[in-house]
């Protein structure tokens, strides 16, 4: 049997919601050997207890698992509203890149155009000194920079 107090603490515990609590057996020498009416007012006050206490465990139940959907939907629309940004983010990210592409290529066509024209230079050129020095002088200084070029954008 369980008196009040028991009731109250294990209504409060979540545990006890999850798994059916034990109680223990209570025996006449617990009680002081007592099994009168005492006893018996004890089961009737027990037993409303527990009526009372399962209302309100169904209806605390029921709100904890609101609660907790609540906030597993507000965690999902949470990560959906992140991953978005990030998307958005990248998006950004390769417009820039596309931009600066551009420009590189750009860049690239001009200095084709200048070395074709220092070809015709030294394609023009008769003597064999000037020959050699325009084939030393006319070697184009490649880029320092190394391109990088990731395997989870470029599919490599």
């Amino acid at each position: 049997m369980l008196d009040d107090a028991t009731t109250e603490t294990t209504d409060a515990t979540p545990a006890a919601e999850a798994a059916p609590s034990r109680a223990t057996k209570s025996s006449g020498t617990r009680r002081g050997g007592k099994t009168g009416g005492r006893a018996s007012s004890g089961r009737a006050s027990s037993s409303r207890s527990r009526s009372g206490s399962s209302a309100s465990r169904s209806s605390s139940s029921s709100s904890s698992a609101a609660s907790v959907s609540g906030t597993l939907a507000g965690a999902l629309r949470e990560l959906v509203s992140t991953i978005e940004d990030e998307v958005t983010a990248i998006t950004a990210l390769s417009g820039q890149v596309d931009e600066h592409v551009e420009a590189l290529n750009g860049l690239r066509a001009e200095a084709t155009r200048r070395l074709l024209h220092l070809d015709d230079l030294r394609a023009a050129a008769e003597d064999v000194n000037l020959s050699a020095f325009l084939d030393t002088t006319i070697q184009p200084q490649l880029p320092q920079a190394e391109e990088e070029f990731p395997e989870r954008i470029y599919g490599g």
